[in-house]
């Protein structure tokens, strides 16, 4: 029964996946780099989630973490967590974190290497990107990355703050 709800919830979350529609997030629980679980419930009684599917292969999806780097004090500040799903297979999971340390990314970086979250958040092309906010609604969606982008977001996040507070519609 729980797969069943599960392919039905999957093309709702899509149908209102472009931007200003609003579709519910679906939940989950991952492994991050350092053996710690974390919870997307758990995520948003801090904050809002920006989400980012990535993987070691996808050049485009290190540009965009690192072009938001910047930021992180800003999100900190705003009490957002930004957290970067990696899409690596299980035998390159244990370069993931030497990875992430290199780059100087802040972000929770967290684990999918059966890529349950690709699919479950049905995503199409990496890297992509997603703005949940704290009533775990998904506000923004964004595929692919070009130089540029992150202001983009970063503009998409301000604006949800301003007109919610907590990145709410």
């Amino acid at each position: 029964m729980k797969a069943f709800s599960l392919i039905l919830l999957i093309p709702l979350v899509f149908a209102f996946a472009e931007e200003g529609a609003t579709a519910d997030a679906p939940g989950f629980t991952l492994e991050d780099v350092d053996g710690k679980i974390v919870n997307l419930d758990s995520l948003l009684a801090e904050g809002p989630v920006l989400v980012s599917f990535w993987a070691l292969w996808c050049k485009m999806c290190i540009k965009e973490l690192d072009a938001l780097r910047p930021y992180s004090e800003e999100f900190d500040s705003l009490n957002i967590t930004l957290l970067a799903i990696s899409q690596d297979k299980t035998r390159s999971v244990p370069k993931v974190k030497p990875f992430a340390t290199s780059h100087k990314w802040t972000y929770q970086v967290v684990l999918d290497p059966e890529n349950t979250m690709r699919e479950l958040y049905n995503v199409q092309a990496m890297p992509t990107f997603f703005i949940i906010d704290q009533n775990k609604k998904i506000v923004f969606t964004h595929q692919g990355y070009k130089p540029g982008d992150e202001e983009l977001i970063i503009a998409k996040v301000r604006e949800l703050y301003e007109q919610g507070g907590n990145c709410e519609q």
